[in-house]
This record gives structure tokens, C-alpha cells and sequence, in this order.
């Protein structure tokens, strides 16, 4: 029979072992973007992605850090976690794959938002546990990628109307400022 204990122990392995499997498969795919011409030919993109890859950097090696105290840092459950995470990143990223750079935003929004939502059940996880170190690094994580999530909100429509214009002179490219605001008052609406 499976004591409280270790059932906890096993808990706390899991999460802990998928949000740095979470980290590390997010830190690739940004290593690989930062190096992309369409996103180095645009300087607030590639500042961004480059924000991002050095937080998921710094991020994963903490979660390794964490993996390994639990014994779980370089085993098979942490294989598996890379397995799980990856199968459900799967579509985001492609190493061969071009992309208008609209997409990797995209993509990326959507990255930093699993991240997000796994350092949130890390974190409470480790609070019910009792392990309030743990509990304190997942918070501190999430509020590090929160600002990043907002970052590529605002940049998203430039980046669309610059890449439609390419193809469409004619666009009206002014709307970019009410994009962003209607935008910004979707995500504000259900607090009022």
C-alpha cells in the first residue's frame, strides 16, 4: 500500500517534472526563433523573443534544480514528461517549418500560456503540500511570463497589418491602435 507520503512525493514529482519539461521544450523552440530572419529583421520581436528564450532559460534550469532535490530530475518520469509536453506542443513548433512571424507570436502567446497554467498548478499544488519554497519559485515563474503574454498582446497587431500590407498597400494600417484596445477591453470585460 502507497503511504500519504508517498503519494505526495509522487504529486510533486509529476508537476514539478512536466513544468521543466514545459520550460525546456518552450526554451528550444525560442533558441530556434531568435535565430529566424523574418524575426530578426523585426527589432521589437526579436527583443521579445529574446526576453523570452533568457526567462524559459533561467526558468528551466530552476525546474531542473527542483527535479533533481526530488529525484526526479534525469530519470524516466522526466522522459516522460518531455513526451507529454511535446506531444502537446507538437503543432506549435516545427524546426524546418517557415513562419510569418504573426504565427510565432502566435504560437509563442500560446506556449507562454501553457507555461502559465502549469506554474499555477505547480504552485498549488506545492502550497497544498506544504512545500513552500516550490510554491514561491512556481508564483515567481508565472509572474515573470504574465508580462510576456501582455507583451506579445500589444505587438500582434503591427506585426499582422505589416505583414497584410506586404501584400495589400492599400490596407489601412492605422487600425492597429484600436486592434489592441478592443483587445485589451475583451480581456478587461469580465472584470467589470
Amino acid at each position: 500500500m502507497t503511504s500519504t507520503t508517498d503519494t505526495h512525493a509522487d504529486n510533486l514529482r509529476m508537476y514539478v517534472n512536466d513544468t521543466a519539461a514545459m520550460a525546456k521544450h518552450i526554451e528550444g523552440a525560442f533558441d530556434q526563433q531568435r535565430k529566424d530572419d523574418d524575426v530578426r529583421a523585426h527589432p521589437a520581436a526579436h527583443e521579445l523573443i529574446e526576453r523570452m528564450h533568457s526567462t524559459l532559460a533561467a526558468q528551466r534550469t530552476t525546474m531542473e534544480r527542483h527535479a533533481e532535490a526530488l529525484g526526479g530530475g534525469v530519470g524516466a518520469s522526466l522522459k516522460e514528461a518531455v513526451t507529454t509536453v511535446t506531444g502537446a506542443l507538437a503543432g506549435l513548433y516545427g524546426k524546418v517549418r517557415k513562419h510569418p512571424l504573426s504565427r510565432i507570436l502566435r504560437d509563442n502567446y500560446t506556449a507562454i500560456s501553457l507555461g502559465c497554467v502549469s506554474y499555477e498548478m505547480l504552485h498549488t499544488t506545492a502550497l497544498a503540500l506544504k512545500e513552500q519554497a516550490l510554491a514561491d519559485t512556481a508564483l515567481r515563474h508565472l509572474k515573470e511570463l504574465a508580462p510576456l503574454i501582455m507583451a506579445v498582446t500589444k505587438i500582434i497587431p503591427e506585426v499582422v497589418l505589416e505583414e497584410l500590407a506586404k501584400e495589400d498597400p492599400a490596407l489601412d494600417t492605422s487600425v492597429a491602435k484600436q486592434a489592441l484596445e478592443n483587445t485589451l477591453n475583451a480581456w478587461c470585460a469580465e472584470s467589470k
